[in-house]
């Protein structure tokens, strides 16, 4: 293609990028993103998970632009068009342009400012300023739309131009259906790249393997049934992520706190918008001028200002950077809003790390169709223990890390836990108290006692 650029990446190796995408990447809303780590504040747990949302997105496109082909290399009578691939692939390239410093940390502090934000929409608007600045070169407003409408996952309308037999193109970039798309393969790869993590779903199978049908009336992209198992691999991988890296439990804490900090500068940390406009941090996403500023140096913007009212700020920040950080205190299963009071007034917090299979509704892949080698043209749903029998069961864990802002309220928080919330997150332990008998109460108590040698969450020997 006139126009296209060849890139070495990392994951993929040589990839082509098509002449538009190559003219949107060269835009500030889009080099941005080249300083914005895409797994944010894991890097002070793991140094080598420095990598950024630039790469990701040009992986993403790449792998649109090959899925999509594959469908259309395979199916001609699906109807997909050149301007039909183009726009995946661009929608692919631009779904994470609207991400704020330090990734999902901005979506927490815009949520504890009392503010809207889906970094998903605000894609959509830097993709608006991109086209209103720089031009669509080719498309036209309903080209605009389908590809806004591909990024937040939406359905063929009538104002994106595509009609329902194109329903599965919106399964490409964001799949709200089944969580199975091309955005989920690259930061997979991507991520355990730099974590140094093994993966061990193979998402070229499930490209080969793919195609489209009509199923229960609507266009979707099924899979044969011999990938359920690839499918569940790589909701694994992505469970292991969320355990090892992304909610890992300093991590956590590390987010905390720079949440905790950037709630202090909100007021005093400024960004110029149009016109000249002076917007604090909590109000660049109503600006795309300003927003393409918002970067992970927003925390050098805060440590190089002199103003008194960042001292509060800036002590969170070089605690951050000296390794001084929330005291861990302990993790329980479960909490309830008084004992979270009552832990708050002690000088704590409760962290809550919840791991789903990608879906709130439980296990998403029992949304997924597959077809049968032999009987391509019947369409099935697997629950997972028709995949194996040494799949999960429950496809949901709640866990919470209770922490001490200071060091010295560490022991009090403990002794509340050992008191009021322990004995009642007992019974989820594997050391049971004995419930059969005249001395299980007073069992119970000695169990109580001794209670450090049993971990309240997993059931692990601990020491005394």
């Amino acid at each position: 293609m006139s126009g296209s650029k060849i890139i070495k990446d990392a994951i993929h190796g040589h990839i082509e990028i098509p002449a538009l995408c190559v003219r949107i990447m060269d835009t500030p809303q889009f080099q941005r993103l080249r300083f914005l780590k895409q797994l944010g504040t894991a890097s002070f747990v793991y140094p080598a998970a420095s990598h950024n949302r630039f790469e990701h997105c040009l992986g993403t496109c790449y792998l649109a632009g090959k899925m999509v082909e594959a469908l259309r290399s395979r199916q001609a009578d699906l109807g997909i068009t050149e301007k039909d691939v183009l726009c995946v692939q661009i929608a692919g390239l631009c779904h994470d342009l609207g991400h704020g410093a330090f990734s999902h940390v901005f979506e927490t502090f815009m949520k504890e400012s009392k503010k809207s934000f889906k970094h998903e929409k605000m894609s959509c608007r830097m993709f608006d300023d991109i086209m209103k600045n720089f031009g669509a070169e080719g498309l036209d407003e309903e080209d605009v739309q389908f590809i806004k409408d591909l990024i937040l996952g939406k359905k063929p309308s009538q104002e994106n131009g595509r009609p329902a037999e194109k329903a599965f193109l919106f399964e490409i970039v964001n799949n709200k259906r089944t969580g199975v798309d091309v955005d989920k393969w690259d930061y997979i790869l991507r991520d355990c790249h730099g974590l140094g993590l093994n993966v061990t779903f193979e998402y070229e199978r499930l490209i080969h393997f793919s195609k489209v049908a009509k199923v229960e009336d609507e266009w979707q992209i099924v899979f044969k049934e011999a990938e359920a198992e690839n499918l569940y691999e790589m909701n694994h991988a992505r469970m292991l992520l969320h355990k090892k890296a992304y909610q890992h439990r300093v991590v956590k804490i590390i987010d905390r706190m720079l949440v905790d900090a950037l709630l202090k500068a909100d007021e005093f940390v400024r960004y110029t918008g149009e016109n000249g406009r002076s917007l604090k941090l909590s109000e660049v996403c109503t600006d795309p001028v300003a927003y393409t500023h918002l970067t992970d140096d927003v925390i050098h913007r805060i440590l190089r200002r002199k103003d008194s009212d960042l001292v509060e700020a800036k002590e969170i920040l070089n605690n951050i950077l000296t390794r001084k950080i929330y005291t861990y205190v302990d993790e329980v299963k479960e909490i309830t809003e008084k004992e979270e009071s009552e832990i708050k007034r002690l000088g704590g917090m409760s962290l809550k790390r919840k791991i789903t299979f990608g879906s709130k509704k439980g296990n998403p892949l029992e949304e997924q169709h597959f077809y049968r080698r032999g009987d391509p043209n019947t369409y099935v749903t697997l629950k997972a223990e028709q995949v194996s029998r040494m799949l999960p069961k429950e496809f949901k864990d709640v866990n919470y890390y209770i922490v001490a802002k200071e060091e010295c309220d560490a022991q009090r928080i403990r002794e509340f836990l050992d008191v009021h919330v322990k004995p009642r997150s007992a019974y989820l332990s594997p050391c049971k108290p004995p419930t059969d008998d005249t001395n299980s109460v007073k069992h119970f108590t000695i169990r109580l006692k001794h209670y450090s040698t049993c971990d309240a969450v997993d059931g692990r020997r601990t020491g005394t």
